[in-house]
């Protein structure tokens, strides 16, 4: 099949849109995989959560809902469900359409060798300079959250 130019172009366009549009989620999802139990790392989740002054509304206990249809072999998944209702009211008052970001969350997944945590991040190169300032605080805080419940040592948890 010979593409005429304008043809060419459009296919190139959305290509690159397609390609742009996955890096960008990629990018959204910070993950850790650490040989810590599971249950210590939802315990350690918890912790992070609170010491960082959010309230956990809601846990997802996904790996055994999956489990309780008949599929015994699937691995434990926990999501934590958690807000900070001052940082969510900072966020919405500058952009509303970051509502669909609230709650933020912790996932926590077990395979026979590791136990992978991660969080979706909230986007920090938009055209709005305030909203990427929230963010970036609003990211830093997650990462960490992250880093200390993948961690073995109990003291590293930074207090924002």
């Amino acid at each position: 099949m010979i593409l005429n130019k304008n043809q060419f172009w459009f296919i190139s366009l959305c290509s690159i849109l397609f390609i742009m549009g996955c890096t960008n989620e990629v990018e959204q999802i910070y993950q850790i995989q650490t040989k810590k139990s599971f249950q210590n790392v939802v315990q350690d989740s918890e912790f992070a959560i609170t010491e960082n002054n959010f309230r956990i509304i809601n846990r997802l206990h996904i790996g055994n809902a999956i489990q309780e249809r008949g599929n015994t072999d699937f691995p434990r998944n926990e999501i934590l469900l958690f807000c900070n209702l001052t940082l969510a009211e900072e966020m919405l008052r500058v952009a509303p359409a970051y509502i669909n970001y609230c709650p933020y969350k912790i996932t926590i997944t077990d395979s026979n060798d590791f136990v992978t945590v991660g969080t979706r991040l909230i986007p920090s190169k938009t055209s709005n300079p305030k909203m990427d300032e929230i963010s970036k605080n609003i990211n830093k805080i997650l990462h960490s959250m992250i880093e200390y419940a993948a961690s073995e040592d109990p003291f590293i948890l930074e207090q924002n």
